[in-house]
């Protein structure tokens, strides 16, 4: 199959990381040393030969892009220091800004004063939907009254719709394109032909895979065996997944617990245990994840992305306010000002992380199972 040399595809890539690969010399060693490269999935200097001479399409549908975890041992024996590691993590980037469709997430990794600009004003109108209410409310506090003499309510409500569309579309757009792109592979045939019991056997493998991370610690842990264990990369990456999902449960569970259900219930005691626990793991997995990016403690946190920084702020700021409205809503139930200001910037941040899934580096929740999935149909022996 006849490759056109794209060398501006290289370019655009290293506007998503810092590396020198013009100084790689193929010697192999990368590959070598790497712990998770393998036959059927070998990095990174098959990846790093198809950015120099820019061949987007393989480099799309390679899912290898994803089973790489930044373990730093690349790059730290890398003889010509050409930052292969660092070259895989700016992949990642340019990978979920190429499936986002509309071209913001590739403005926002380009730009962070855009960044930091598109993330306040979606925060800005997810504030206002949060407090929009119908005109023909009463009583409405102080802060509402102000908002809708300058904006009417059915505009911020619209507002507030229209970006909860175009997030989702968005979502379903990247996926969408990934999944075409890794499972169909640069000729279209995708990872051959697999039985239904294959397939049930690789997604039992991935779903494994995802809530243990086994490849995740294979490849960080040994290198941070001095480290204490809350500073270990995987674990880090652990609590914050765990964390992140108790909340999540915990949310769903008063959702339909005191919402839905006509029990009569202020407090759902099963989901706020939950919640502070969760809430307990998330943030010392965001401290953990923090403290080794300020400290530089290994290689893989030698250098920091304004995207890494804007994932563990949010993640930061929502478990500080979260814990703070438990802690009110349990020893002293009435509102108050304080409580409505934190519940809004709460609420707001926490809907914003979400919707901004596309767009950002949490992006991976999507794409790293799919190149998991397809690893595993090409490794597994076939029923």
């Amino acid at each position: 199959m006849a490759v056109t040399v794209q060398p501006e595809v290289l370019d655009d890539i290293k506007r998503y990381g810092a590396f020198d690969i013009s100084a790689c010399f193929h010697c192999g060693n990368c590959t070598a040393v790497c712990p998770l490269s393998d036959q059927a999935g070998s990095f990174p200097r098959k990846l790093i030969r198809l950015g120099q001479i820019g061949d987007r399409k393989r480099l799309a549908s390679s899912p290898e892009v994803w089973l790489c975890y930044y373990c730093g041992e690349c790059s730290e024996t890398c003889p010509r220091q050409a930052e292969p590691g660092e070259y895989m993590a700016a992949l990642r980037r340019y990978a979920i800004a190429a499936a986002e469709p509309t071209g913001l997430a590739r403005l926002m990794y380009k730009s962070i004063g855009l960044s930091l600009l598109v993330t306040l004003l979606v925060g800005i109108v997810l504030g206002m939907f949060l407090l929009a209410r119908p005109a023909e409310s009463q009583n409405l506090p102080h802060i509402q009254a102000w908002m809708f003499d300058l904006v009417p309510y059915e505009t911020i409500h619209n507002m507030g719709i229209a970006v909860f569309v175009i997030a989702g579309l968005t979502i379903l757009a990247g996926f969408g394109r990934t999944l075409r792109s890794i499972w169909g592979g640069p000729d279209g045939k995708g990872p051959g032909k697999a039985s239904f019991a294959d397939l049930r056997r690789a997604l039992a493998w991935t779903f494994k895979e995802i809530a243990l991370m086994n490849r995740h610690r294979e490849e960080a842990d040994s290198a941070a065996a001095s480290l204490p264990v809350w500073l270990r990369a995987s674990v880090a990456h652990r609590l914050i997944m765990y964390g992140f999902l108790a909340l999540l449960l915990a949310t769903t569970l008063d959702f339909v617990f005191i919402t839905l259900l006509p029990l009569g219930l202020v407090t759902f005691w099963p989901a706020r245990i939950i919640g502070i626990l969760g809430g307990i793991a998330m943030m010392v997995g965001v401290v953990g994840a923090s403290w080794r990016r300020i400290r530089k403690l290994e290689k893989n946190v030698a250098r920091s992305a304004f995207a890494d920084w804007w994932v563990l702020f949010f993640l930061f700021v929502l478990g500080v306010t979260g814990f703070w409205l438990t802690g009110v809503v349990t020893v002293r139930p009435e509102k108050s000002v304080a409580y409505d200001i934190v519940l809004l910037v709460h609420a707001a941040m926490a809907m914003e992380l979400v919707l901004m899934l596309a767009f950002t580096k949490m992006a991976h929740m999507l794409y790293r199972p799919l190149a998991l999935l397809v690893y595993r149909l090409k490794t597994q022996p076939q029923a």
